[in-house]
């Protein structure tokens, strides 16, 4: 065989190897890894001009990838004329054309952080690649900043559309011309477009509907329409997600637990603002609550203790559930379906905690306890819950156990709690009597609580020199503080535990009471909001002050 074609048969071979599909399995042995894949080349070289309608395109990674992930993950737009394939094999992408690419046409490759080597571990940001068919490539660009929490940055994505003059809720049934994600600090960039207007927006699309309904996240910039423009008048577009709100509540399931309970079930999480605010319906009559808790392990259901014995085949509703994005929700209908007998049900861990949690200066008014059991339990003895110094040979602190209902009680200490210290509690559930279980129970809970040192809280002053009211949200771990800053106005925020903090405000201009992310429609406009630059350390014994707050865009 002639030299030259026996070297273009083994580079045949060759290349038919690296591009066999090889079968997709965890490594196993060795160090784990937990290191995102790289791509090391890729041709066209990225930015290339005058690339041939005809060519293919290779990327080499620096490890090995699963292939069924490139599926979902790989995009390129606009859309080339007719199919492309993808084939892979160990390190290599390849990507063939039915159809000849269209000439003076700037395409864009993205690979998206779906794309996973055979560890799971994702690529670190949104790859992007960019060539020409003709001689220039597009020099438009859009960049910008999403806020929130990590989950959000992580999981949303940035939808594009060349259509801007369209509803989004009709524009997110259509594919949207370019799909990209931000990186881990929530920044993002989509170089090499057309100039000309856009609609941009987020959507975590949490149920994978394709639609912007309840539970997703949902935000956009002030102005929908944006403008993708070159480097020397880049316009940065911030974007803060919000959960978008439930227009009404959907009963999942109603059943009887006992003679006078019930548990319901529904697609809105349970809170603690939800149980106090819930009125139950049947058939067409308020029935009066007397006792309310969340579910264990169930945060979607709630256990009601009602003032009436339940009947079968009731058409059961509640009102005034207050979901965790603000709104005050009704629900549907569901039929009760009562129960003939009742299996043995064993008592839950009954919670013990302060009457105002959110209150970190416990005092001689504060320092009430709350019990709370998931299933309804008489106390026979006020010595069945007793609280003591965790010191030794400390003594029973002595107070009154007070009943609100069967699953709810408060103990009053008679004296003062001292501030700093730990107290124990236990509960002797041999005085304890539960009708659902049938024998009186044996066994003792116990737990502690504590009370906050004042010497280790420290306080926050802020000012901001501005002509708007701003609605001011601090927040660190286990803090939640909302607050309303006036232009000019100086507020000091006491009882801080010493750690670290963010600071956001925006600009109500509405008057609902909550931010909201920007309508669907083209001139809708998103509500203006800041967040303080840096991270805030409150130091005990010690105020922190931001100085004047100077807000910028």
């Amino acid at each position: 065989m002639p030299k030259p074609q026996y070297t273009l048969l083994i580079l045949a071979i060759l290349l038919g190897l690296i591009m066999t599909c090889a079968n997709e399995r965890p490594i196993t042995g060795g160090p784990e890894d937990k290191e995102a894949p790289t791509i090391i080349f890729s041709l066209p070289e990225n930015e290339s001009v005058n690339v041939d309608p005809n060519t293919e395109i290779l990327i080499k990674f620096n490890e090995q990838m699963k292939k069924s992930t490139f599926t979902s993950s790989l995009q390129i737009w606009p859309r080339p004329p007719g199919e492309y394939e993808i084939k892979s094999s160990w390190t290599w992408l390849k990507i063939s054309f039915s159809e000849t690419l269209d000439s003076n046409e700037t395409y864009l490759l993205t690979l998206d952080k779906g794309a996973q080597d055979l560890r799971g571990n994702g690529l670190e940001a949104t790859y992007v690649m960019a060539f020409s068919t003709g001689g220039d490539l597009n020099a438009g660009r859009l960049k910008g900043t999403i806020s929130g929490a990590k989950d959000i940055k992580k999981n949303g994505d940035l939808l594009l559309y060349r259509q801007f003059d369209t509803d989004l809720g009709l524009l997110r049934q259509q594919e949207a011309d370019y799909v990209f994600q931000p990186d881990e600090l929530g920044n993002f960039e989509l170089p090499y477009l057309s100039e000309r207007s856009y609609m941009l927006f987020y959507h975590w699309d949490r149920n994978k509907n394709k639609l912007i309904d309840g539970d997703d996240y949902f935000g956009r910039p002030e102005v929908a329409s944006v403008w993708a423009r070159t480097d020397s008048i880049l316009t940065r577009h911030k974007i803060w997600p919000q959960v978008v709100p439930l227009e009404s509540l959907k009963l999942l399931g109603v059943s009887q637990q006992a003679d006078q309970f019930m548990q319901i079930r529904a697609n809105r999480m349970v809170s603690a603002e939800a149980l106090k605010s819930v009125e139950l319906i049947i058939n067409d009559i308020k029935i009066p609550i007397l006792g309310k808790s969340k579910v264990e392990e169930d945060n979607f259901a709630m256990l009601l203790d009602v003032a009436t014995p339940l009947r079968d085949s009731s058409q059961v509703w509640i009102h005034s559930f207050l979901d965790t994005s603000g709104f005050v929700l009704n629900s549907d209908t569901l039929t009760l379906t009562t129960q003939s007998d009742f299996d043995t049900l064993a008592l839950g861990t009954i919670k013990v905690d302060w009457v105002d949690v959110d209150n970190l200066e416990i005092s001689q008014e504060t320092s009430r306890i709350k019990l709370n059991s998931n299933l309804p339990v008489l106390f026979k003895s006020d010595s069945a819950f007793t609280l003591v110094d965790n010191q030794v040979d400390s003594v029973d602190i002595t107070g009154t156990l007070d009943k609100i209902n069967t699953m709810e009680w408060i103990f009053t200490p008679d004296s003062l709690l001292e501030d700093g210290k730990t107290y124990q509690w236990l509960i002797n559930t041999k005085h304890l009597h539960a009708p659902l279980n049938g024998p009186e129970l044996d066994s003792l809970m116990s737990g502690s609580l504590k009370t906050v040192n004042q010497d280790s809280l420290g306080s926050l002053k802020v000012m901001h020199m501005g002509v708007d009211i701003l609605e001011c949200r601090l927040t660190g771990k286990g803090i939640d503080r909302q607050f309303q800053l006036k232009p000019g106005e100086v507020i000091t925020i006491e009882g801080l535990p010493a750690r670290s903090y963010a600071l956001v405000a925006y600009v109500d201009e509405n008057g609902d009471g909550r931010y909201q992310s920007g309508g669907l429609g083209p001139a809708a406009k998103s509500e203006p909001y800041w967040f303080y630059p840096d991270e805030i350390k409150v130091r005990a014994r010690w105020e922190t002050d931001l100085g004047i707050w100077m807000l910028h865009e």
